[in-house]
């Protein structure tokens, strides 16, 4: 008598057979913001899918739109830009990244669609966040448009792609134009605009400078006037005493200035990181016998956008 011995093997993967949630999804109501009065958005993603089957996990990546790194994210008026931040958080340290880049929880938005609803939805939130640490970059329209993708699973592990969805950002940036008043070698300061050149006893030929220095995104146009008309005059008298001034070491009358500005140097585009310098120096005149006594004159000086 013969004995046959029947050997039966099952190979199955857990994953095959593993229930997951059903044709999910990525809402998205608004897909375009203006940064103009905001610089900070915090939009919500929606991620629904049907779970009566099993929950899921999931997650989203954001691309870097026309840059080439994350670090070089940016809204965009060619060849003009102004930096910009797709974040996890607020601050802008959690940067939003794309597979293959993602190198943990903190580079993508994720959440979990639990088990038991055939209309299960979690809400996830990102910053984008636009630097105006320089608010004098070149003015205009500018925006970029990113894609957001969802998957399905874990970016640690194994995922599946569900669908990309663009969002796009812009910023209208205003013209801008500051002028700060320096010692001689002096660096901008936006809340600095008043400078006294003192010559203590007056001889002919003293020399007193300063610098102006601007800041400007579209051009300027430098405009001074004298409220004396190029003298300084005794506080409490009528005498005057002539001095004559130089702007970029050029001298200029400003004998008519109090009542029509005189200008003074204009230039187009966008100021050098540093600011455009203008060096200003004034020379005590010739002026023969005065009356003691304290001798001023006040030069004011007006910048407006040439573009």
């Amino acid at each position: 008598m013969k004995s046959f011995i029947m050997a039966f093997i099952f190979l199955f993967s857990l994953d095959t057979f593993a229930t997951v949630c059903n044709n999910p999804t990525m809402l998205i109501a608004q897909t375009t913001f203006d940064l103009s009065s905001n610089t900070t958005v915090n939009p919500t993603i929606t991620v629904r899918a049907n779970t009566s089957p099993g929950g899921c996990d999931f997650f989203i990546t954001f691309d870097y739109g026309l840059a080439s790194s994350y670090t070089g994210r940016a809204l965009r008026r060619s060849p003009h830009s102004w930096p910009f931040t797709l974040s996890k958080n607020s601050t802008g340290t959690q940067i939003l990244k794309k597979i293959p880049d993602v190198a943990g929880p903190n580079d993508v938005l994720s959440g979990t669609l639990t088990a038991g609803s055939s209309n299960r939805q979690v809400n996830v939130n990102y910053f984008g966040i636009l630097n105006v640490e320089n608010p004098w970059l070149y003015y205009g329209l500018f925006s970029d448009t990113f894609t957001a993708s969802l998957y399905i699973g874990s970016a640690s592990g194994s995922y599946t792609f569900i669908e990309s969805k663009t969002l796009t950002f812009q910023y209208t940036a205003p013209k801008k134009v500051d002028i700060s008043i320096s010692n001689s070698g002096g660096s901008f300061d936006v809340n600095d605009f008043t400078e006294t050149l003192n010559f203590g006893t007056l001889s002919p030929g003293t020399v007193r400078s300063c610098d102006a220095i601007l800041k400007y995104n579209a051009g300027y146009i430098l405009y001074a006037s004298s409220s004396n008309n190029s003298s300084l005059k005794q506080d409490s008298g009528s005498a005057t005493i002539p001095y004559t001034i130089k702007f970029n070491n050029t001298s200029f009358n400003l004998s008519s200035s109090a009542s029509s500005p005189v200008e003074i140097a204009r230039e187009l585009g966008v100021s050098p990181a540093s600011g455009r310098v203008v060096p200003i120096s004034a020379t005590i005149g010739s002026f023969g016998v005065k009356p003691s006594g304290t001798y001023k004159d006040t030069i004011t000086l007006t910048v407006q956008s040439a573009e």
